[in-house]
């Protein structure tokens, strides 16, 4: 009863929230830029002020502490200042190089005060490990970002596992509280989206997310000749299949047109399934489905089948998005030139 009381109370603060937020947006001057052919498909200018209910929901979790629940130093040093780090970039469009830098900072944060590792065998190579996963993660949801439905809808999916994967978290009721507030925001965000989570809110969700997946990795349990480190690899891969194929593509596609993977782009799956007549809101309720899947798999087989299977799972989904970007990959590669921006 606890848990479907800290969900349906931070779904209820968290929509109470964004409608306050979206009254006064405006006046504030809190909306997107509005640029054409940069992250976002819409390029019309919207309040990217969804991400304050998120880190005000993670606020109120940590000062009820439900069941004596007591959200680490360790996650609250990370994530007030990814949080920030979102904000100055919506606030001031800063360059993708001070991102990173706030991202590093927010990971290296959370380690310092005691955040978990993920633990390949060795102190220095675990810590770098864990750093290129924060960093990973967190770019890879702000890349995601861009659609409307899709990157909350991705979330949600992930999140909603918590129950099963990290219920001995410290930060297990903070997870339910964002499952509401995620709900809430996707009320808000369905197409058509009355506003953005900005990068305020990209950034926090993604620390929260690569943090949790360490938690996952805990709870997977140690390395063992039955259950061996590139395992573990592969189930966190699989639970993040959608983020890390999308980004795979984007990097590569971005190289072969001799362009920067760090600048925004309209080249994303989203993108090219929008650019195939996929709708909108289609696009948010299958990738939010497929991530759900993705939850499920790992949940109920990561003990009963073979890492092989999760393998071509991984594999499978990495794929499929690949088959998506293969045309302007190929384009890019060719002398001609025959590739035509979108």
């Amino acid at each position: 009863m606890v848990s479907v009381a800290v969900v349906l109370a931070s779904l209820l603060s968290a929509w109470l929230w964004n409608e306050i937020f979206l009254r006064f947006a405006r006046r504030l001057g809190a909306l997107s830029q509005g640029i054409p052919n940069q992250r976002r498909w819409d390029s019309r200018k919207k309040p990217i002020i969804g991400g304050i209910a998120f880190f005000f929901v993670a606020l109120g979790i940590a000062a009820w502490r439900p069941e004596g629940y007591e959200i680490t130093r360790a996650f609250l040093a990370g994530g007030v200042i990814a949080f920030l780090t979102g904000l100055a970039d919506d606030a001031f469009v800063s360059v993708p190089h001070m991102k990173l830098i706030g991202q590093i900072a927010a990971a290296t944060a959370a380690l310092l005060s005691g955040a978990p590792l993920l633990d390949i065998g060795a102190p220095l190579p675990s810590i770098g490990f864990t750093l290129f996963w924060y960093v990973a993660v967190m770019n890879a949801f702000n890349m995601m970002d861009n659609m409307d439905g899709v990157a909350g809808s991705i979330a949600l999916g992930l999140l909603v596992g918590s129950p099963w994967l990290v219920a001995h978290s410290p930060q297990y009721f903070l997870y339910l509280g964002l499952v509401g507030a995620l709900v809430a925001f996707l009320l808000r965000n369905w197409h058509p989206s009355h506003l953005y989570m900005g990068d305020n809110g990209s950034q926090f969700l993604g620390f929260t997310l690569a943090y949790w997946g360490t938690e996952v990795w805990q709870g997977l349990g140690k390395p063992t000749p039955a259950a061996p480190l590139w395992e573990k690899i592969v189930l966190l891969v699989t639970l993040f299949a959608l983020l890390a194929g999308d980004t795979f593509w984007v990097i590569l596609s971005r190289l072969a047109r001799r362009q920067s993977p760090f600048h925004g782009g309209t080249d994303h799956l989203t993108h090219r399934l929008a650019q195939a007549g996929w709708r909108v809101p289609y696009i948010g309720f299958s990738l939010g489905a497929v991530q759900v899947l993705l939850t499920c798999w790992v949940i109920f087989m990561h003990d009963t089948l073979s890492p092989w299977a999760h393998l071509g799972v991984a594999s499978g989904i990495g794929l499929l998005i690949g088959s998506k970007h293969f045309t302007y990959i190929r384009a890019g590669f060719t002398p001609s030139q025959a590739y035509q921006k979108v």
